[in-house]
Formats: structure tokens, C-alpha cells, sequence
């Protein structure tokens, strides 16, 4: 009986552990399964486009002119800068104007205390209290004409201290010194910039505030390297300012820089903008000079699509089918634009719907 239940047991012990051990695959040499990639397709067949989304027409053949397109800053005309500066050492006890304020021309900027010119003030009173004592008496008459030379010596030296012919003429009449010298506006403008301030020393020379005229102002743009042989200096240009929509301002060409920016392959170029008051330094524009008269195939602004700053056309090819073309276009008018490279005028180009189409052939629908 014993001789029986061994081989049993053996087998039941191979059964049962068969049942225990779990199921595994090994997937390790099992070939992965690959997502094939769409390809985008270039030509888009025209049994798959709605007619009634999409439409084509030919261009419009036209001759425009040719511009020039420059990007660029207003600046100060730096020939209508000036600095305001001591022509006598002093104290400067008083400022009166600050940055920013507009200012004319004589109107006092700011109160000078100098023992300078309180000494040339009482200088001048003694001569003239001399000249007219001595101009009562015919015995004293060449006398009085030396008086008179000094009187003459003190207003010029008060007027090159930075005095005004008002305040020369206030002396005589009242006979009072003035402790302050009043600097002057010497050009009216806007105040720029200030150095000093009140309670300051200021040295013979020394410069303590900087007046601008803004009636004019410089453009600098840059134009490409292929585009300068054609501007020549007086060329009239528009300006159009993005701060300001809708404004179209007036310049000429002023100065072409002698040498190309080796970084951007771009030349300089220096305008005179005539400012009407609204435009101000730092201000960023946008500038169009026609240099000429180009032909130019004219499409509407909603067939042109661009994508990653390139723009593209949608054309209809003879069989009926679709095709995008990249193309150079230039602004035209408000609702076209200009065509100058990549089409010609007999090719058909989708004028409605070239957005939904586009996204068509580049198999995102």
C-alpha cells in the first residue's frame, strides 16, 4: 500500500505545483508597435474642398511705387540742444524751472548770488552819479567823457556776466543792487536735463541745465544693405508712429551714415521730422521712402497667410488643385496688398477662406 501512495504523491505534488507557478509571457522579443507620422501634404485635391467656403481670382496688375522700408527712434535734434552755463562763479540759491518744463527764450531759469556782479553794479551807479555831476559844468566836460567811457565799460561787462538789457536799465532807474543775477533761457525749448541743484557752487563755464527744441526732431532708421545705393540725401519720406494711429508726419533725408552696422548689415539713416508738437524723443516709428515706380500684382489681405513670420499664398494650379507658395508682399492700402516675388499674373489665388484651407494642406483637419 505504501509502494502505492509515493507514485502518488508525486504526481499530485507535480500538479499542484504547476497550478501554483503564475502564467508569464515573455514579451521581450515582441516587436513594438510604430504610430506611423502623417505626412502634410503640398497639394491638396479639389474634389476635398467645399466650393462654397473657398474662391480664387487672378491679381490685379499695378504699377506702385517702390519704397524703401526703414525702422528706427525719434531723437532731440542735437543741433537744436544747448547747454545754459555760468559766465560768472556764484551760488546758485535759486532754480525756477525743472525737467520738462517748457520754457521761452530771456525767461530766467534760475537766481545767482556773486560778489562779482554786485561789485560791477555799484561800479556802474558811481560812474553814472560821476557822469552827471560832471555834465553840469562846461569846465569839466573831458573829465565827464571819461566818465561817461566807464559807464559804458560797466554795462558791457554787466551784459557779459549774463545781465539782460532790462536789467541794466532797472539799475539806473532805481539805483538799487540786485543781489542775484538772473540766468537766462538763452533759446526757447524744453528743459532736458538739470546738473545742479539750489544752494550749488558754480564755477565760470560750468554748465547747469540743458534746454532742447522740440519743433524739430531726428529719425534714425536703419535701412538693409541692398536698399541704400537708392536713398540720396534731401529724398522726402512719411513717418508713421505707432503710439500715434492714423498720423502720417513728413521728413527728409539728412545725413547717411559712412559705414554699415557689421552686426545687422544695416546702414544708418538720419531724418529732419517737422513736429507738429505731438511726437517725442524715443518714440518708435516707422518710416516709407519711394525711391521709384515697380510693377506689383495686387491681392487681398485675407489671402495671405503667414506662418513663423514667412507669408504665403494659396494658389489654384490649372488642374484644379491647391498649392501653397510662399511670396514677398509689401503693404499696398488698407485692404490689399502688394505681390513682388513668387507670383505671376496668370495663376489663380484663393481669396476667401485661404485660412481654412491652408490648415488643409498642412494636415491639421
Amino acid at each position: 500500500m505504501r509502494k502505492l501512495l509515493l507514485p502518488l504523491i508525486f504526481i499530485l505534488g507535480i500538479a499542484l505545483g504547476g497550478w501554483l507557478v503564475p502564467l508569464t509571457y515573455n514579451t521581450s522579443h515582441a516587436p513594438e508597435a510604430v504610430t506611423p507620422v502623417p505626412q502634410k501634404p503640398e497639394v491638396l485635391s479639389a474634389d476635398k474642398v467645399a466650393a462654397d467656403f473657398f474662391a480664387s481670382a487672378l491679381p490685379e496688375q499695378r504699377e506702385i511705387d517702390d519704397v524703401v522700408p526703414l525702422m528706427g527712434r525719434l531723437s532731440f535734434n542735437a543741433e537744436k540742444i544747448h547747454l545754459v552755463s555760468a559766465r560768472i562763479a556764484g551760488r546758485l540759491d535759486r532754480i525756477l524751472v525743472f525737467e520738462g518744463a517748457q520754457v521761452r527764450q530771456g525767461q530766467p531759469l534760475a537766481a545767482l548770488y556773486s560778489p562779482e556782479y554786485i561789485s560791477v553794479q555799484n561800479e556802474l551807479l558811481l560812474a553814472r552819479n560821476t557822469w552827471r555831476t560832471l555834465q553840469a559844468s562846461k569846465a569839466t566836460q573831458e573829465l565827464a567823457q571819461d566818465a561817461e567811457s566807464t559807464l559804458q565799460s560797466a554795462r558791457e561787462r554787466m551784459r557779459v556776466m549774463g545781465a539782460s538789457e532790462q536789467d541794466v536799465a532797472a539799475l539806473e532807474q532805481s539805483g538799487r543792487v540786485n543781489e542775484h543775477l538772473l540766468l537766462r533761457a538763452p533759446m526757447s525749448g524744453v528743459v532736458t536735463q538739470r546738473n545742479l541743484d539750489p544752494g550749488a557752487f558754480i564755477n565760470l563755464g560750468d554748465s547747469f541745465m540743458s534746454l532742447a527744441d522740440t519743433a524739430t526732431l531726428w529719425f534714425f532708421g536703419n535701412v538693409y544693405e541692398q536698399d541704400y545705393q537708392r536713398i540720396r540725401q534731401g529724398q522726402s519720406l512719411q513717418l508713421h508712429v505707432q503710439a500715434l494711429p492714423g498720423k502720417v508726419y513728413h521728413a527728409k533725408v539728412d545725413i547717411l551714415s559712412p559705414t554699415l552696422d557689421v552686426e545687422t548689415n544695416t546702414l544708418r539713416v538720419r531724418c529732419l521730422v517737422v513736429n507738429d508738437g505731438t511726437l517725442r524723443p524715443d518714440l518708435f516709428a516707422t518710416a516709407s521712402l519711394s525711391v521709384g515706380k515697380q510693377l506689383a500684382l495686387l491681392v487681398p489681405v485675407d489671402a495671405v497667410v503667414r506662418s513663423q513670420q514667412v507669408d504665403y499664398l494659396i494658389i489654384e494650379t490649372a488642374d484644379g488643385n491647391y498649392r501653397k507658395r510662399q511670396v514677398s508682399i509689401k503693404p499696398y492700402q488698407e485692404n490689399l496688398v502688394a505681390v513682388t516675388v513668387g507670383l505671376s499674373a496668370d495663376e489663380k489665388v484663393v481669396i476667401r477662406g485661404a485660412t481654412l484651407l491652408n490648415q488643409k494642406l498642412s494636415g491639421a483637419m
